[in-house]
């Protein structure tokens, strides 16, 4: 990966990975006839492939050392970011220039994350070692199932599942799952890749239990979005979906049974938590974040309420931009990535959203969740009225027309508590749609000529029906 700039004579280079050994392995092998050396911080320095000494050289003398040495070489730097901040070391640096580029030397440094003093940001180019390719998991695999003699059920699954894992910590994960199941199970492996999800604030492994049975109505939006997946394909984009519209009816209830429905892990990204107090902390955190995210794919990503996390984002706040270069990295990441991250977004308020949020292209789909309809409200009021064990008085059931599912919902448990009585418990209940009517109709309003319903249009409502035979 590095050949090119090698060739090209760039002095210094940062490579970011968490695997220094792989990378400088196979660098070295690919060092176009330049020396390869590396150095640590305590062993020093030595030259690659000749079984060469360690030579004594602390981080102020190495890039002077480095000068002074072999024309047409290539120096491999392990954990020289410790001092990269140091004036000593950033002056050494620049002196030395010059002669790395006379001499065809290149200082490349390795690290899993760097924050580069200004003196030297222009001078060195930053690269990502990639994780491991899924023709080389299967490497890992194979050579696994040759030395223990089980061979992987699916093997497609395994592979997905170590996805995003590094090539040591996929041998570990694979071999924990043959220990503690007897095969090669890509749940455990799954559970293990969780792990990084922890190390990240602002990220969390969702154990969800929704699917689309306890979800009453949204059929359009369910068969939509499970034909995306279907249909997904190399090269066809694949980002995911903003759901707007009222609150309670469901837009997080679908986002959670999604990642069950279609076998993929869930996580959720809380954007409160990114911001820090620390100039960059936020960019930096949000960054960390993605980077997790794109390595658990893989996987569906939720962000609830996306307005509220971005809150101030369209230039209203006085946080020195912070939330806005959070947001434009977000909005980066949503336009660009290319890993297997189906997003979904709900937002309950449009008004506080910029229009670059709402722009299609950034999404496959943007939907609005409204009130469900005479047959929907029957359908979700009897999931929970299974799901409370609620045996209702009478032969029939009150419509609650204008209710949301979560309203819906909080009836079948006031009838719980009331011997069940739908008609107490209804009244008792006050929906939005009535209490705030203003804004939920303009709301839809503005979902009219923007998003697509949801839920599919009823063949024929019936005018003024109050009442659903149970």
């Amino acid at each position: 990966m590095i050949q090119d700039y090698l060739k090209a004579g760039y002095p210094v280079l940062l490579v970011r990975t968490h695997e220094p050994e792989r990378f400088i392995g196979s660098a070295a092998q690919q060092a176009n006839g330049r020396t390869p050396y590396q150095w640590d911080i305590v062993r020093g320095y030595r030259e690659l492939g000749n079984g060469a000494e360690w030579q004594e050289a602390d981080p102020f003398d190495l890039p002077q050392i480095a000068a002074r040495g072999k024309e047409k070489a290539v120096w491999f730097l392990r954990n020289f970011h410790f001092t990269i901040k140091e004036p000593g070391v950033i002056q050494a640096i620049q002196n030395n220039l010059p002669a790395y580029k006379a001499k065809g030397i290149t200082l490349v440094m390795v690290a899993p994350d760097v924050d580069l003093p200004a003196e030297l940001e222009r001078e060195v180019v930053v690269l990502d070692f990639p994780l491991p390719t899924r023709d080389e998991l299967r490497i890992i695999l194979g050579g696994l199932e040759e030395s223990t003699g089980v061979k992987a059920e699916n093997e497609a699954m395994v592979l997905d599942a170590a996805q995003g894992l590094t090539w040591e910590e996929t041998e570990n994960a694979m071999a924990l799952a043959l220990v503690r199941q007897k095969c090669f199970d890509p749940k455990t492996i799954t559970e293990l890749k969780a792990q990084m999800v922890k190390k990240s604030a602002a990220l969390e492994f969702s154990q969800f239990k929704e699917t689309f049975e306890t979800l009453g109505g949204l059929e359009n939006l369910k068969d939509w979005t499970l034909n995306r997946f279907k249909s997904r394909r190399p090269g066809l984009p694949f980002r995911g979906i903003l759901l707007l519209g009222v609150p309670g009816t469901g837009k997080s209830h679908f986002a959670k049974a999604l990642g069950n429905q279609v076998g993929w892990p869930c996580l959720s990204l809380n954007l409160g938590k990114v911001f820090g107090s620390l100039v960059g902390e936020s960019e930096a955190k949000m960054r960390d974040a993605l980077k997790v995210v794109d390595a658990m794919a893989p996987c569906v990503l939720f962000l609830d309420e996306l307005e509220k996390g971005l809150a101030g984002v369209g230039g209203s706040s006085n946080d020195g931009g912070t939330t806005q270069r959070v947001g434009g990295t977000f909005l980066q990441w949503l336009n660009d990535h290319t890993s297997e991250v189906f997003v979904i977004a709900t937002c309950n308020d449009f008004s506080k959203l910029p229009t670059e949020y709402t722009r299609m292209g950034r999404w496959d789909g943007i939907f609005f969740v409204d009130n469900p309809g005479t047959g929907d409200r029957a359908q979700i009021l009897n999931i929970y009225l299974e799901q409370f064990q609620v045996s209702p008085k009478g032969k029939t059931l009150p419509d609650l027309d204008g209710y949301s599912g979560a309203e819906i919902r909080q009836v079948a448990i006031e009838a719980a508590y009331s011997g069940g009585d739908l008609e107490a418990a209804a009244r008792f209940v006050i929906p939005i749609s009535r209490s705030q009517k203003v804004q939920m109709d303009a709301l839809r309003e503005w979902a009219r000529a923007r998003t697509i319903s949801a839920s599919r249009p009823a063949v024929q409502e019936v005018k003024n029906q109050r009442r659903v035979q149970i």
